[in-house]
């Protein structure tokens, strides 16, 4: 006879899912706000694309959730074009009038911020849960997923954001080392 998780390790597994919910739909309003504020395209175009992977996020954690509640093991498909797509992502942000505009990006790279540490933030609490399900190698496997979807993110994040503060020091002539 099959022996399903225990309820201990299954209220363990839901209550991060939950949280794991709502850093993902705190993820997409944020983006989304970004996307509105953002006085050009290129920027308002990239935090579509992240608000949108922030969307597919919610959606598949929701889906984990109702299998969870019907006692069905955990299941995530991440498509290999999904993940070749995002790291192909090449950001429409990274343009010649933005670079001539090099000290008027603080805004972009404060958001990048933010949005790095949401992406650190949901990667935390997803190898937080992944210790929870320890023995598990279905949930394991889809947590293991989830966390490099984020660290997918926050690649593209930090990318940017490296790209964008080299330019920045550029502009100012300064060089820290």
């Amino acid at each position: 006879m099959k022996k399903g998780p225990s309820p201990a390790k299954k209220n363990a597994v839901m209550k991060g899912l939950k949280q794991a919910l709502r850093n993902e739909i705190d993820g997409a309003e944020f983006y989304r706000m970004a996307a509105g504020s953002a006085r050009r395209d290129a920027v308002r175009q990239m935090y579509r694309f992240l608000m949108e992977e922030e969307e597919r996020h919610r959606a598949a954690i929701l889906d984990q959730m109702e299998r969870t509640a019907e006692g069905k093991g955990m299941k995530f498909g991440r498509t290999a074009s999904a993940r070749k797509s995002l790291a192909k992502f090449k950001s429409p942000l990274l343009t010649d009038d933005l670079v001539k505009e090099g000290r008027q990006v603080e805004g972009e790279v404060a958001a990048l911020s933010i949005g790095m540490t949401l992406e650190k933030r949901a990667i935390a609490q997803f190898i937080a849960l992944r210790k929870t399900v320890a023995g598990d190698a279905r949930a394991e496997k889809v947590l293991s997923d989830l966390i490099a979807w984020e660290q997918d993110h926050l690649d593209v994040l930090m990318r940017h954001y490296d790209q964008l503060r080299e330019m920045f020091w550029e502009e100012a002539r300064f060089w820290p080392f």
